[in-house]
């Protein structure tokens, strides 16, 4: 089977793409053209093109196939489903006899049930496509006037400025009167683009060959509209929330909440009572000293008063702050601080950590560090998130040679960095 796809792209499998829906039109003897693609936003509703409400004979499509691979095999069919179409929602302002505003809602008449094959995805909020490659899927041309593949195919491709892209795709004015506009997103490849049939932001582009470059709707530009026509949030904080896909993990994320390693992180509290350590964190030194964030301990709540391992752990009262003499609320150096325990009563399952020293463990800069985060607790899907929850993640990072902060004899910062995309926003 000839795998060369899409145009210099690659096949997908089971479980890569899980959004990943094909758009079909039913047949006479019961045959089906898949003659679009889209992705699953919620259980209900998948994004696609406006372009995709009707075939070259009028015909609207009628069905969508879910956690199907290839449409033209039973390799996959036991993870498939195949749910028929309520409505097919353009947007209000999207004209056939022009380029824009092309993106739509395609209501189901059930709920998806997700499974190893099939998952919601995370709509893309920013206003900037993310400087990595970006992921093209679809079961699109393998070139240009050729079949569609049944085969579900990925390619990779660099955002574009919008001025180079208008000098490589010739605009119609008829078509285009504003010429590109700001939400709309240009894409390319030196050897592969996306072609006909192709994922659910694809507008136009020129023909599926070495160089290509394709116009695609910017999703984030239509955020208000879309949540309006699914009656949902589309936010990370709820997207990420659902956890009752397999999702694909990333390696770089330590998602356990009790690490396999020595803890001598703590939460610094307010209250006693308080539960949630995610607040702010700091570091056990010394069986009687935590090192923090001068921001934290000068926050408008005043110093905190405990320290604590876990939400239901012994509390360790603070019995003085000590903020560095040199930090300037709102300035992000000397953000540092001493917290005095009184005695740290948690002892068997907390244990000091050692501060890095150049003598004594060479450049941290060679290393891959762990670094901490907090992040909305993910939970099984339900009606209703309950997003206030935290939990505690740890994730590698590298020391890199970069200048962050002003040039200034007194800047201590220093830059780490993580290879893996996160989600924007998310981590705190």
């Amino acid at each position: 089977m000839d795998l060369i796809v899409a145009y210099g792209g690659e096949r997908a499998y089971k479980g890569e793409f899980q959004h990943m829906a094909a758009i079909g039109w039913t047949r006479s003897e019961a045959t089906i053209d898949y003659l679009c693609g889209g992705s699953l936003i919620t259980w209900r509703f998948v994004l696609t093109a406006a372009h995709c409400s009707q075939d070259h004979n009028i015909l609207p499509p009628d069905t969508v196939r879910l956690g199907d691979t290839d449409l033209a095999s039973t390799d996959d069919d036991e993870s498939a489903q195949q749910i028929p179409i309520a409505r097919f929602i353009k947007h209000p302002q999207y004209r056939e006899s022009r380029r824009y505003y092309d993106i739509a809602v395609v209501e189901l008449e059930k709920n998806v049930i997700p499974n190893s094959a099939i998952c919601v995805a995370c709509v893309w909020r920013e206003p900037e496509a993310p400087e990595d490659l970006i992921d093209a899927v679809g079961f699109g041309a393998l070139g240009f006037g050729k079949e569609l593949s049944s085969t579900l195919q990925k390619v990779q491709l660099h955002a574009l400025d919008a001025t180079i892209c208008a000098e490589r795709i010739p605009t119609n004015r008829r078509q285009m009167p504003e010429g590109l506009r700001d939400d709309q997103l240009c894409a390319r490849s030196e050897t592969m683009d996306t072609c006909e049939g192709d994922s659910c932001v694809v507008s136009f582009g020129t023909p599926c060959t070495d160089g290509s470059t394709g116009v695609y709707t910017r999703v984030s530009s239509y955020l208000d509209w879309i949540e309006k026509e699914v009656n949902q949030s589309l936010s990370y904080e709820v997207c990420t929330g659902v956890n009752v896909c397999d999702r694909k993990l990333n390696p770089s994320i330590s998602a356990t909440i009790e690490p396999k390693w020595t803890n001598s992180r703590v939460g610094l509290l307010w209250k006693e009572t308080e539960t949630d350590i995610y607040q702010c964190g700091g570091s056990l030194i010394d069986y009687q000293f935590v090192i923090t964030s001068s921001d934290c301990v000068t926050s408008n709540k005043g110093p905190p008063t405990y320290v604590a391992s876990s939400s239901n752990s012994d509390r360790a009262a603070i019995e003085e702050v000590f903020v560095h003499p040199r930090f300037i609320k709102g300035q992000p150096y000397f953000d540092i601080a001493i917290i005095k325990l009184r005695k740290y009563a948690n002892l068997d399952e907390m244990y000091p950590a050692c501060l890095w020293s150049e003598e004594r463990h060479d450049d941290w800069r060679q290393f891959n560090l762990l670094a901490g985060a907090s992040v909305p607790q993910m939970r099984s899907y339900v009606e209703e998130f309950n997003i206030s929850v935290k939990s505690f993640v740890q994730y590698y990072v590298h020391g890199k040679d970069c200048s962050v902060g002003e040039n200034v004899a007194h800047n201590d910062l220093k830059c780490i960095s993580n290879d893996p995309t996160l989600v924007p926003g998310l981590c705190q």
